[in-house]
């Protein structure tokens, strides 16, 4: 059977292709793929704990700086930065965000007149003189089918609150932009210096402070303060007992503690993989009990993710011996844990989850076991 000639035919984009993702049911002034944004960003963020714990970088970011070996484990996290798996997640979470506020920041000019978010053949960023051109209070037509730009969309927000007379029609949020133009001043600069020049990107400490101090307090402010409330169902993870991303920003509070940090990004990444079905858990859970009874160093108990007994604690062995090679002592220690149900994976890096406030036994294994000889 020989393909059409259409399917031999070299691909060229027309106006016939693809389908345009426009905005939410009943929501007017929210972009659809905003929301897919926001959730890509905020998974790939999550991620970067998997990259950095396999590359065993974790533990340097808990290093004082009176320490002696602060400098290695700032020169390790520097050199962490030349990693391809980090770069990746890195770039997903950047872009993300920023897509994600930059057309937030559209559906907000949107909300005050449909011409506000677009490109206007006049200088300057001035939402009151821009809108009295689109008001058609002067002769022009100087309205374009592009939008405008990040850093334009954002002074035009800000400059909103500037409007005089009827003020119904401003939107709360615009205070709330205009409070935090710095952080999204940032964000498009780490866009802008990867995307342009492909050359930078921020240590992973770093990032965890303006994720937990900047980027997610605002998020959580503009869902609350826009037309993009009670959307979740769009973006946010399963529920769990605890939420990680409230739990995140406040380890970024006063003196950062990245520990935790670390601990609620494994945690968050987990409900995103929560199993919607729970038709086939009993058959999770007898595989893990399977795992159990076939492998010597390895234990199962109840994750804390998913509340299902499928978290897979994994063990390693080592001794020492005497001058005659006897063994003299024997160490059985937890090496890493990763649940079936959920996919949680974590590592003792992260210390023990009940000092993060997790409801659950011991998880991590040290013990020293003597031989009597």
């Amino acid at each position: 059977m020989y393909a059409s000639e259409e399917e031999n035919t070299i691909f060229k984009l027309t106006r016939e292709h693809g389908l345009t993702i426009g905005k939410i049911k009943n929501k007017e002034n929210v972009t659809k793929s905003a929301l897919a944004s926001l959730r890509i960003g905020v998974k790939s963020y999550f991620k970067t704990y998997q990259v950095a714990s396999d590359k065993r970088v974790v533990k340097d970011m808990y290093i004082e700086k009176d320490h002696p070996f602060y400098e290695d484990s700032m020169e390790r996290i520097a050199l962490f930065c030349e990693n391809t798996d980090y770069q990746e997640v890195y770039l997903q979470c950047v872009f993300h965000f920023h897509h994600f506020f930059e057309l937030l920041l559209k559906d907000i000019l949107g909300s005050v007149h449909p011409k506000l978010a677009y490109k206007v053949n006049l200088n300057g960023d001035n939402s009151s003189t821009i809108l009295d051109v689109l008001l058609n209070k002067r002769p022009y037509d100087l309205t374009s089918d592009n939008t405008a730009e990040f850093m334009t969309s954002l002074n035009r927000v800000i400059s909103l609150m500037k409007l005089e007379g009827d003020t119904s029609s401003i939107p709360v949020i615009s205070k709330i932009i205009s409070d935090n133009k710095q952080t999204l001043v940032d964000l498009n600069q780490l866009r802008n210096r990867v995307w342009h020049k492909g050359v930078y990107v921020l240590r992973l400490n770093e990032l965890d402070q303006f994720i937990s101090q900047n980027v997610f307090p605002l998020v959580n402010k503009c869902l609350e303060f826009s037309d993009y409330n009670k959307l979740e169902s769009y973006w946010k993870y399963k529920k769990s007992t605890l939420d990680p991303i409230n739990e995140i920003i406040k380890s970024g509070q006063e003196q950062i503690d990245y520990e935790r940090i670390a601990f609620f990004k494994a945690y968050g990444l987990a409900c995103y993989t929560i199993p919607i079905w729970k038709f086939d858990l009993d058959q999770i859970e007898e595989r893990a009990n399977a795992i159990v009874k076939a492998i010597d160093d390895m234990d199962v108990t109840t994750c804390f993710v998913c509340n299902m007994e499928t978290l897979l604690v994994s063990t390693e062995t080592d001794f020492d011996t005497d001058e005659e090679g006897a063994p003299v002592s024997i160490w059985v220690k937890s090496i890493g844990a990763e649940c079936l149900n959920c996919s949680l994976k974590i590592s003792p890096d992260i210390g023990e989850p009940q000092s993060h406030g997790v409801d659950c036994d011991i998880l991590w294994r040290f013990e020293d076991v003597l031989i009597e000889t």
